[in-house]
Formats: C-alpha cells, structure tokens, sequence
C-alpha cells in the first residue's frame, strides 16, 4: 500500500486548529515540526529524553505533516485542505506552503521511527518505542512499550499526555474502565499499569485495534484488556467507574449522554482532543446532562477535560 505525506508550513499561531482540521479532513496521523522544541526548558516539562536534530525542523513558522491512504488523496482534497487553512482567522499567507510526497508501506513506518524515540509523557509514564533499549530511572517509573503502526496515539502530543496525567491521578485498582478511539491502546495500557480491575478498549477502525491488541501483547497485558471494534458507547450494555475518551470535540459531543448513561454513580469521564476554542461549549454540554466537578487542563491549544457523575 502507498501513503501520500502531505507537508504544509504555518505559523505557530494556528498550530492546533490546522491539526483538527486535517483530522477532519481524514488525515491518518500528524506529525509537529516546530523549531521551539530545539531550545525548550524541560526541568519542568515531561518531554523528550533523546537529541533533537536541528535539521528535522523549518527556520521559521511550524511544519506540520499528515498522512493519506493513496486511494483517499486527491488533487482536490489537497486544494481543498488549503483553502480551509487559508480562511482561518489567524492564517499568515506568507508562512503557508504545501507539498506532497509518495510514501512506500516501508518508508511510512521508517518515517515514523525517525520520530518516535523514548520520552517521559507523564509524572510517572515513560513511552518506549518497541525497537529501541531503555532502562527505567526510578521504581516508580512506568513503561509503555509502543509500536504506533498506523493507528498512532503515541503519548507524543498534549492531548494524549494530558490523559496519562489524568490516568494517574484517577484510575484505582477498584476500577472499571473503558478507552473510547483506543487508537495505539496507550490509555488502556495505562489504565492496566494503575491496577485497573477490568478494562475495555474499543475504536471503529478494526485496524486500530488490531494495533491495540499487539501492543497490548508487547506489555503483557492483552489477557487483562478486552479489545473490540465499536461505534462510541452505543452499543455497550455494561457500566465503567471511568471513560476515556481522547478524539475530537465533535465527535465527544456525540457521546456525552451516553457517557453519563454509562457511568456507575461517582464515575469519572476524562476527555481531550478538544482545541481550546471548542471548550465552552463542550463544558455546557457536559454540565446540561448532568456532569459535576468539572476539570479544564490546557497545553498547547488543546485542552483534557475530567468531570464526575455524582448524584444530587
């Protein structure tokens, strides 16, 4: 199979509506170029343990990289795509340019190592490529091994560390747990890694979950998570003491009643993928059908929301 790359550079202040665009757009996974990361602080960060190369990053604005399916790229889908960039508010026309490249199924997954290196998502999780050595720093330390395939998620982008963070912080070994869009299965391993009781893992793209599967078979767990192809939380029977959900805001406001319906009294539902633009009303929403408690975290554009079903 063939996969188109499509490179597009923009300014830093569109950074995460552009990313939600191209998803919506049907972008298998995007990658962040941005030279700020040469020259960050990382005392009080949880980012990358590696070198990063100078020459991996444009001299100025950000580039962002997304990925087709040959079959599903266009002339006109690419048109399109930067016709929606150039109408956004924000969009600095001198900064944005696309190209296009051909990619071979070998040249998608070198592509996607020459990115993806160990670095420390959380307080407490370590994301580790699966072809490469790394030895934990402290006993608290928690290792997720991870091959992303073509499924992604790799703890490498505010939206999915925001969640790890949040992981940690609620998930009890007393707890059930449903990881709605698993993707690469990194919540649902780290769900498992705070001593979840029963987990489930579902995404509508069987290929998802097919990657979910092997990298639960990587961490030793895929006898503890049930995997399966699934359409939100309309076809679960069953209640969780916490959902996950880390998509995107238009699709979470689909499943916001389900989610409440579905939660055991005192459940928590944590969900990301929202550009901050879009939290207002994804918060109204949530405390309209009931929600209590709710939690904002922000980073980078993107925002983690955690709120609680607690009975009046």
């Amino acid at each position: 199979m063939k996969w188109i790359e499509l490179s597009i550079n923009i300014n830093r202040e569109i950074e995460s509506l552009v990313t939600s665009l191209l998803v919506d757009f049907g972008s298998s996974g995007v990658v962040i170029e941005d030279p700020e990361e040469l020259t960050k602080e990382r005392q009080d960060q949880y980012g990358e343990i590696y070198d990063l190369n100078p020459d991996d990053y444009p001299e100025e604005g950000i580039r962002v990289k997304c990925y087709f399916n040959e079959l599903d790229f266009s002339e006109t889908l690419q048109q399109n795509i930067e016709q929606a960039i150039l109408n956004l508010d924000d969009a600095d026309q001198n900064f944005i340019q696309l190209h296009v490249k051909h990619l071979q199924e070998s040249d998608w997954e070198n592509e996607w190592k020459h990115y993806f290196h160990p670095f420390k998502a959380s307080k407490h999780f370590t994301i580790v490529p699966s072809w490469e050595d790394y030895e934990t720093q402290d006993t608290e330390e928690k290792c997720i091994e991870l091959d992303p395939g073509m499924a992604f998620g790799t703890g490498d982008h505010p939206t999915t560390y925001m969640c790890l963070s949040a992981i940690e912080d609620i998930v009890k070994p007393e707890h059930s747990v449903i990881d709605v869009g698993t993707g690469s299965g990194v919540l649902s391993i780290a769900s498992h890694l705070m001593g979840a009781k029963r987990i489930k893992a579902i995404d509508l793209d069987q290929m998802a979950v097919n990657v979910a599967v092997e990298n639960f078979e990587k961490n030793n767990c895929a006898q503890d998570i049930e995997a399966a192809t699934g359409n939100l939380l309309k076809e679960e029977t069953g209640k969780y003491d916490v959902i996950i959900a880390n998509i995107l805001a238009h699709i979470i406001e689909q499943m916001i009643e389900d989610a409440y319906d579905k939660l055991n009294d005192g459940g928590y539902f944590i969900t990301s993928g929202i550009i901050i633009e879009k939290s207002n009303q994804i918060i109204e929403q949530l405390k309209r059908v009931g929600f209590k408690h709710i939690n904002l975290k922000e980073d980078n554009g993107w925002v983690c929301i955690v709120c609680q079903k607690v009975s009046e």
